[in-house]
């Protein structure tokens, strides 16, 4: 997801293409214009981001507290974890090299705000799964604002990447590994609109769309009536003339509703993005302008099936998920503010530290239970989103 502000800018191509070299190879770049700068420490940011909540992570669970949040064993989602962890750590390293042959310097001062996203295990994994969703999407708007085919197959070797980050969290939330055949491209305000609310203490020079969080509670499934809150909310615009619109993959448009009888549509399982708009035109399923864009968006994710490998990662996982077509709710990680980013005077970033856990195997029988009660996805969704009233 870090890449998608940099393809936006013209004359960023010789520098991704550095950037994505290994690290060792990287050559003497010429100079560069500032734009380009701003661009990779947006990224290096990003990745820093990314880093900072997986090594957190890391350092905070232990074996127990994952089959306490009923894995058949701990090393299921260690091994996968600790795998995404690196690649995040290679890719926020990689940038930093990238900034400082550029000439350049890391953007400091930022602080992170990921220990509401810890408080367990449930919790943390749900919130991975939002970021790597969400990071795929973000890959997916930078290849559309590219032309040139080998900075486009560098970027997509990264976007893969991510995918598979998105289906093992799929997999280790106990949801479905591979919901939809298609997924949503966001443009870099959109991204901002979601992860915003995590980053503090810098300023970057990419304006956030208004954060729109889901207020109601409970179990989501189709049909069940929505309820938002947003700054952008405040009367201003009279509610018959807003709609909520949702997007998911393989619509060639949104479904769009009046916001006062906005519920959630049939037929879909896996993540959907909700947008509120001054209008019904529906959105459509590409790179969108924010003209008619009031608020958004957050994501939605509709768990209504479970495969057997998601099972059998995590038999004891106590939730709402079933074939009867319920679900959980939100996830947003912004405050309801615009992020600003401007590159720091001087400083440098700390690398990230990726911890090493050892772990052993796990015997399991069929009548496993998990010893300790654990917390539903509807309740760690509830946990997550209180980030948004900065409560983090």
């Amino acid at each position: 997801m870090a890449f998608t502000s940099l393809f936006s800018l013209c004359g960023a191509g010789f520098a991704l293409l550095q950037l994505l070299a290994p690290a060792t190879a990287l050559p003497v770049a010429p100079p560069t214009s500032s734009s380009t700068l701003v661009a990779l420490q947006f990224a290096n940011v990003l990745e820093q981001l990314e880093s900072t909540f997986y090594s957190q992570a890391l350092q905070k669970f232990n074996q127990s507290d994952f089959i306490a949040a009923g894995f058949a064993s701990a090393q299921i989602p260690l091994q996968q974890i600790q795998a995404i962890a690196t690649d995040e750590s290679i890719h926020a390293t990689t940038l930093q090299l990238a900034i400082n042959a550029l000439g350049g310097k890391t953007i400091s001062g930022c602080t992170f705000n990921v220990s509401s996203l810890l408080t367990n295990v449930t919790t943390m994994v749900a919130a991975a799964r939002f970021v790597e969703n969400v990071g795929v999407s973000a890959y997916l708007g930078a290849l559309t604002l590219i032309n040139d085919t080998a900075l486009s197959t560098a970027a997509a070797t990264i976007m893969t990447v991510e995918a598979r980050h998105q289906t093992i969290l799929n997999v280790l939330s106990g949801a479905t590994a591979i919901p939809q055949a298609f997924d949503v491209a966001l443009n870099p305000s959109e991204i901002l609109a979601l992860t915003g609310g995590l980053i503090s203490g810098c300023n970057l020079g990419i304006p956030a769309n208004v954060p729109l969080q889901l207020k109601s509670s409970g179990p989501v499934q189709a049909g069940t009536k929505l309820n938002f809150t947003s700054t952008a909310l405040n009367g201003t615009i009279p509610t018959e003339k807003l709609s909520c619109q949702f997007l998911a993959g393989g619509l060639p448009v949104a479904i769009s509703q009046p916001l006062a009888g906005c519920s959630v549509p049939p037929n879909i399982t896996g993540p959907m993005y909700v947008f509120v708009t001054n209008g019904s035109q529906p959105l459509v399923n590409s790179i969108r302008t924010n003209g008619t864009i009031v608020a958004g968006p957050t994501m939605l994710f509709i768990d209504n099936k479970q495969d057997a490998l998601g099972i059998a990662a995590r038999p004891g996982l106590n939730s709402t998920v079933a074939n009867n077509g319920s679900s959980h709710a939100t996830m947003s990680f912004a405050r309801p503010t615009t992020v600003i980013l401007t590159p720091a005077a001087s400083g440098a970033v700390t690398s990230p530290v990726t911890r090493t856990q050892t772990m052993s195997l796990t015997t399991v029988t069929n009548n496993w239970t998990a010893v300790t009660k654990t917390i539903s996805p509807s309740e760690a969704s509830g946990i997550i989103s209180s980030v948004a009233s900065g409560s983090g």
